[in-house]
């Protein structure tokens, strides 16, 4: 989804990089612990109709594989399911339809669930979630996965999945370390951050586990956004992640 991009405006000196965010990223080292909690059962084999739409499973419960979210390795994709509905018909929005849909990474070979998050996206092909696109940035390796749900003006989702040599999967909460280091560094410029709204664009991981991404915070339909580019090293250790070497930087757009 098109953003305004922040236009060339108020320069501060040279970049400043954030002093690791000080005691605020301190109490941000995020230890995520997590084979993925427990899914339903398996919505089953992964087969595209004459349209070219993969479906994982049939009938209520199947899994539908979004679009350009495919693994390099062409082993694992992202895809949305509802309860008790096929991937064919909306959600149930008796009540809130948000909490219907799941976000899940599905092996493409068998259709298993490798890990399950609440999520907010969903397209049937003819109807789709009102101003919510998803997006996927694999590594190289196939092996870590930044996925990103995001509204009309704000990313709701911002995840990180490492997928281990037996496809077990860690997942680990992005937005909980970049969102506060980029709201610290609006304060530091003097700004309301509360004011702002937050979203990431263009997020990147390498094989090392280095993320990339640009983080526009702006308000909603007034001028001054601010573009930030924010870099961080995610590791694993013990069976779970966790990041460090944050840093924020105005950008230079």
């Amino acid at each position: 989804m098109a953003r305004r991009r922040c236009s060339p405006g108020e320069e501060i000196g040279a970049d400043i990089v954030m002093r690791k965010v000080g005691f605020c990223l301190a109490a941000l080292w995020l230890l995520v612990v997590a084979p993925a909690s427990p899914v339903w059962a398996e919505t089953g084999p992964c087969v595209s109709d004459q349209a070219g739409v993969m479906t994982c499973g049939q009938g209520p419960g199947a899994a539908r594989v979004v679009d350009e979210t495919t693994s390099p390795s062409k082993r694992f994709a992202f895809a949305w399911r509802a309860p008790d509905r096929p991937p064919t018909e909306p959600p149930d929005e008796t009540g809130n339809s948000m909490l219907t849909v799941e976000s899940v990474l599905i092996r493409l070979s068998d259709g298993a669930v490798l890990s399950s998050a609440k999520g907010e996206y969903w397209r049937t092909g003819d109807a789709e979630a009102n101003h919510i696109d998803e997006s996927v940035a694999w590594s190289p390796n196939s092996r870590l996965a930044i996925e990103a749900q995001d509204s009309k003006w704000s990313t709701d989702v911002l995840r990180l999945y490492a997928i281990g040599a037996d496809d077990k999967v860690l997942v680990f909460d992005l937005q909980k370390i970049i969102e506060p280091a980029v709201r610290t560094r609006l304060r530091q410029l003097g700004k309301k951050d509360r004011i702002y709204t937050f979203s990431v664009e263009d997020p990147t991981v390498d094989d090392s586990g280095v993320v990339r991404a640009s983080a526009l915070m702006q308000i909603p339909k007034q001028e001054g956004d601010l573009n930030f580019d924010v870099t961080l090293q995610v590791s694993q250790k013990n069976g779970a992640l966790s990041a460090g070497d944050v840093s924020v930087r105005r950008s230079a757009q």
